[in-house]
């Protein structure tokens, strides 16, 4: 930062792009997911958009081993660009499967996305909801402190629409137990009290498909 802040118009952008990853990840941690999984590619990779059609077709399929409709499972789904050698793939989390049997499911992700592929990497791991957190979210995305300084890694990120409206029905529940935080009269008194209340958090920054 310069040492005369009015010369330094920027300053407040890293500390906002901080400040949406946290409360984005938070949003996030309040879902009960059941996989994180890197999906890759083979080989050249290719388009972004044939990338992405591939990464929702193993999402389809995904939903079928599973039982459940495509259209209840929840998705969180981010690609990016590795650091290292700027290969394109994806971070996805994944919840809503009904399973009863996370090894075993594990092991059929693995092997739809290598049918799919032509046998490119990807590692499927169980949600681990001791560890839920902001933090944890973050990182399962592939979100760190230096993507973080780089962009807003909300906008980046592809939620389902099954997603959004359990988020927004745990924001309506929520309100419905803590009240609106107003101000009550009681009936036959002329003193007043705050019903207490927590607001609730209601993302609007993640992009959607």
């Amino acid at each position: 930062m310069a040492k005369n802040p009015r010369t330094d118009r920027n300053w407040r952008e890293p500390i906002r792009r901080s400040q949406v990853g946290t409360d984005f990840g938070i949003t996030l941690a309040r879902i009960q997911w059941d996989f994180f999984a890197t999906p890759s590619f083979k080989g050249s990779v290719p388009r972004p958009n044939i990338c992405y059609g591939l990464a929702f077709r193993w999402l389809q399929e995904l939903a079928k081993t599973c039982g459940v409709p495509y259209k209840r499972l929840l998705i969180a789904l981010r690609g990016e660009e590795g650091e290292m050698n700027g290969r394109f793939h994806f971070h996805c989390l994944i919840g809503g499967t009904a399973t009863r049997n996370y090894h075993t499911l594990q092991h059929q992700a693995e092997w739809l996305w290598k049918i799919q592929t032509g046998g490119a990497r990807v590692d499927v791991r169980q949600y681990d909801r001791s560890q839920a957190g902001a933090d944890y979210v973050a990182k399962c995305l592939g979100a760190n402190a230096y993507e973080l300084n780089k962009y807003s890694f909300a906008n980046t990120v592809t939620l389902s629409s099954s997603v959004i409206r359990l988020i927004a029905s745990i924001d309506e529940s929520g309100e419905r137990r803590c009240g609106s935080g107003h101000m009550k009269k009681r009936a036959g008194s002329e003193s007043s009290e705050v019903l207490a209340g927590q607001s609730t958090i209601c993302d609007e920054t993640a992009s959607l498909d």
